[in-house]
């Protein structure tokens, strides 16, 4: 995509923050009961230019918090997880009141004024922190980092519908590695983290801030799954690299098989899926 087109791209994200309706056209009100056992995915289009000489900031192109804000109003999931970049941390207070009011636990990433981000669980009107994104690729899975993830485990847990959720920011999936079919945790990944990751009924929550290309992502999704378990994972878009949501943006695997979604959402704005949570 030509800079022009980047710059119209990032003049219209601003416009968009005029109008945060945006993208909740039509959008229907669930029936509150029936999403006692849901699961929400929902995600926006961002920028991420490769090329250092494009002047356009990797990132959101608008805010968000009121898109969120209403996704929880209209549809109530008992879970939303949101992909990377979700809201400026200014904003978590007003989604944090609105879960005093609705029962929906939110997982997001609040962008710092100091450019840091950090990973949030907010319920009840209350906000946890998750800490921060330790690495985000594979050459970075060092021993050092490894466990710095391992020791973070504590505030990266909770636990949702009995079951143990365990939260792993974008790349730091890649404590998996490996191909079909020797697929299986990366050699160094310390046994507690091994231990915890492969516990009975656990589910894996992998936001990433946009769609991770190696196509040996969904097989370390399917090995996390497999046995019972759950992995739930949620993209952004990159406009500097594709125009519209796509398919393969957000996924559901459970006991090692890829679950298609009851709801969708979808337009220029935002992607939000809908997902019944399996029994354990």
């Amino acid at each position: 995509m030509r800079y022009t087109s980047l710059m119209r791209t990032e003049a219209r994200g601003r416009a968009a923050q005029v109008n945060s309706d945006d993208g909740l056209d039509g959008l229907e009100t669930a029936a509150s009961q029936s999403q006692l056992e849901k699961i929400g995915t929902l995600s926006f289009p961002v920028r991420v230019c490769k090329d250092k000489a494009c002047p356009i900031k990797a990132g959101p192109i608008y805010e968000n918090t009121h898109r969120i804000e209403e996704i929880i109003r209209r549809r109530s999931p008992a879970l939303l997880l949101c992909a990377g970049w979700s809201v400026p941390a200014r904003d978590l207070q007003s989604i944090s009141a609105l879960t005093e009011q609705v029962k929906t636990v939110v997982v997001l990433e609040a962008m710092q004024e100091k450019g840091t981000h950090v990973n949030y669980r907010i319920v009840g009107g209350k906000q946890i922190s998750m800490g921060e994104q330790i690495f985000s690729k594979s050459k970075e899975a060092s021993a050092e980092n490894l466990c710095r993830l391992e020791a973070a485990l504590s505030e990266r847990s909770f636990t949702f519908l009995e079951r143990k959720v365990l939260l792993f920011v974008c790349g730091e999936i890649t404590i998996m590695g490996g191909r079909p079919p020797r697929v299986g945790f990366r050699p160094g990944v310390p046994e507690n983290l091994r231990r915890e990751v492969r516990a009975a009924g656990t589910m894996i929550l992998n936001p990433t801030h946009t769609r991770m290309k190696r196509w040996e992502v969904e097989t370390w999704r399917e090995y996390l799954s497999s046995d019972g378990h759950t992995c739930v994972s949620a993209s952004n878009w990159n406009l500097c690299a594709q125009g519209s949501p796509s398919p393969t943006l957000h996924t559901l695997w459970h006991d090692g098989q890829k679950q298609s979604h009851d709801f969708e959402h979808e337009n220029d704005f935002l992607c939000y899926r809908e997902w019944h949570l399996p029994q354990l």
